[in-house]
């Protein structure tokens, strides 16, 4: 038995030192070596018959290096088996032996003391996370945006038909262009044929959608451009050039009638257009509302994130940004043999995931790790009987008491950490605030905040 003594430290690691008695090394030296003596062979001696003597010579400081190092692994994981959840190192986390290099000068016969450094989940000092009183944009369903969402589905539902007369803008054309030289001759490299765009959409190299906008098919048309400094496309920045553009196909849109046929084609279950009108106007309530819970905890978690303290160990970090890019490749289709090999070697597509991941996951972890210190602080409560009716669906064949304990602990947990979300809301008070916006405004204003709010946050935690 070792004498240990737990010491906490900065940024949420903790370090455990420990005195191995001199006896428990040398007999484990003894073993070690006697067992080397019996199953190796060495020049001279038949197997196993090699004089202890000869064998300490020959592997002696080999062996002493192994029961050290051997002895403080065992030493290390068996007294962290006794220290409680919050005192265990986290299990992607490397511990360090300190002063490593030491470790070789030891001599047998001497008590051996390391300290051993490793990361923990971490301590949280939690702000106010009760009593808040938070301003929160205030938003609607109206009937402009049941009838925008009704536009939105006829332009889906859209048949696309060839075209007689002048282009107008949301006709989709054909075109070929090139770019003329001084003489007017075609630029070989600039000619494009049979290039198909919708017109306004300015999905096109030289924005040329106006000027086709009145060409009928079979029109041709020589134009003049020019573009500033700061056009989108490099190649034409400060230049002029002159274009022939000829249209040779030309179709448009038509938007089916809003009656009850569409309405059933929109969805059988929808028979007539007040249907329609009605299921829309309860899938945008039902999203409202879901933002709108969203744009509460995105405040209390805020809130918390400056009120309370805590540190992310540095493992915990790279783990969950690890953890993140690897998910992200396989929903991407790479097997797990690709992604291991592509995050060795540190493949672009690797270190573009971890980029995106880093600059949010520090939020993540942090609002994690709050509320697992919301959890173990007792505030919630579980309904009667939610418990029992969770371990009867979770805990399936045979477990020894001790393993039902832990196992029912952990399940407790868990509830009671899904329900941190709504605590934290019934817990809090949130005053709408400005006007009453429509769900499209609603959207624009809540996503524009929540972005507002990642960029502040992002410049403190690069500022501290």
């Amino acid at each position: 038995m070792a004498d240990v003594k737990l010491e906490a430290r900065e940024k949420s690691q903790k370090a455990l030192t420990m005195t191995i008695a001199a006896a428990d090394l040398q007999k484990a030296y003894g073993e070690k070596l006697a067992k080397y003596a019996r199953e190796m062979t060495f020049k001279g001696f038949r197997k196993g018959k090699a004089p202890i003597d000869f064998v300490t010579r020959q592997i002696g400081d080999y062996v002493r290096e192994e029961v050290v190092y051997d002895t403080i692994d065992s030493t290390f994981n068996a007294e962290v088996e006794k220290l409680a959840m919050e005192d265990r190192p986290l299990p992607y986390a490397k511990a360090s032996i300190e002063g490593e290099d030491k470790l070789k000068d030891y001599k047998l016969g001497e008590d051996l003391t390391v300290t051993i450094a490793y990361d923990v989940f971490p301590a949280v000092e939690l702000g106010q996370y009760k009593g808040l009183e938070l301003e929160v944009l205030d938003g609607q369903v109206t009937d402009a945006d049941i009838d925008a969402e009704v536009e939105s589905l006829r332009e889906q539902n859209a048949n696309i038909m060839n075209k007689e007369g002048e282009a107008k803008l949301g006709d989709i054309a054909t075109v070929d262009y090139a770019e003329l030289d001084e003489a007017g001759v075609a630029i070989e490299a600039t000619k494009r044929n049979d290039f198909t765009f919708t017109l306004g959409s300015s999905y096109n190299q030289y924005k040329i959608d106006d000027e086709v906008v009145g060409m009928k098919v079979g029109d041709q048309k020589t134009v003049d451009k020019s573009y500033g400094e700061d056009f989108s496309d490099e190649s034409l920045r400060g230049r002029s050039v002159k274009l022939s553009i000829t249209l040779t196909k030309l179709k448009e849109r038509v938007l089916p009638e809003v009656d009850d046929d569409f309405a059933q084609d929109v969805k059988e279950e929808y028979k007539t257009v007040a249907d329609l009108r009605e299921g829309i106007r309860k899938n945008l309530t039902e999203s409202l509302e879901n933002m709108q819970k969203d744009e509460k905890l995105d405040l209390v978690f805020s809130a918390l994130r400056k009120s309370s303290k805590y540190t992310i160990p540095q493992s915990m970090r790279d783990f969950s940004i690890r953890t993140e890019t690897r998910n992200q490749l396989r929903q991407m289709g790479y097997d797990a043999q690709t992604v291991d090999r592509m995050m060795e070697e540190n493949d672009n597509t690797v270190l573009y995931f971890q980029t995106l991941i880093a600059q949010r996951v520090d939020t993540n972890l942090a609002d994690q790790v709050i509320m697992h210190a919301i959890q173990q602080s007792g505030a919630i409560t579980l309904g009667e009987g939610e418990l029992d009716k969770a371990v009867e669906e979770q805990l399936k064949g045979e477990m020894s008491d001790e393993e039902k304990k832990a196992a029912t602990e952990n399940i407790k947990m868990d509830l009671e950490f899904a329900k941190v979300p709504d605590f934290l809301l019934e817990n809090n008070s949130f005053k709408p605030t400005g006007d009453k916006l429509d769900y499209r405004a609603y959207s624009k204003a809540y996503y524009d905040r929540l972005y507002s709010a990642d960029k502040d946050e992002e410049t403190s935690a690069s500022e501290e």
